[in-house]
């Protein structure tokens, strides 16, 4: 777990393995009493999860996805959604606590996506999940899996701007509940977690 203090809230940042199974049997003790929660997660995506139970349709996952998937198995069972994400939501709503979307909502990451992701990047995702199908990998563990997947992923440009984005959102997004909360708990892929960090430090 990571912590930072910002404009007098006290945050505490659990990094995770999205997919990873075993991820989601350490989240509950981890929950403890926050003021706020948050997940790096666009609303509709803590909707579904919340509803999961009751919706019908399988969870859609990109061809980089589904590769990303069959190389984190060495590490364990995977999942789709992810099940930290799932245990996090669960478990504040048990606790009858909102979880706050952190992430763009669906409308504004296809906007962002269009904007950043040009047709050039977009057809070369066949490309990139084939070679990264047979490319070789440190597979040290599953978090410095995660991260090397995504500076993999991320050698496409529009990928990466696309990653920056988001991480520029979600810095905003948790600066806007310290001006209300004096504690935060939020989740984070890994991937994502030292560019958030970088952020919040140099006072975006």
């Amino acid at each position: 777990m990571r912590h930072i203090d910002l404009n007098g809230c006290s945050i505490d940042i659990i990094p995770i393995v999205n997919g990873l199974v075993s991820e989601a049997e350490r989240i509950r003790p981890l929950i403890g009493d926050y003021e706020a929660y948050g997940a790096t997660v666009g609303i509709e995506g803590i909707q579904a999860i919340r509803n999961r139970a009751n919706i019908d349709d399988e969870y859609e996952v990109s061809e980089l996805d589904l590769v990303y998937a069959q190389h984190m198995g060495r590490f364990g069972t995977v999942e789709m959604p992810s099940p930290a994400l799932c245990a996090f939501v669960d478990a504040c709503t048990e606790k009858g606590k909102h979880v706050i979307a952190l992430d763009m909502n669906d409308y504004d990451f296809t906007d962002m996506y269009c904007k950043t992701v040009k047709t050039g990047d977009f057809v070369k995702e066949h490309r990139l999940a084939k070679k990264g199908l047979k490319r070789k990998f440190e597979f040290k563990d599953p978090e410095s899996f995660a991260i090397e997947w995504d500076e993999y992923v991320n050698t496409v440009n529009g990928y990466k701007k696309l990653s920056e984005k988001r991480e520029e959102h979600i810095v905003k997004q948790i600066k806007d509940v310290t001006k209300y909360r004096k504690s935060l708990l939020m989740i984070i892929e890994i991937e994502r977690l030292e560019g958030v960090m970088r952020l919040l430090e140099d006072g975006l």
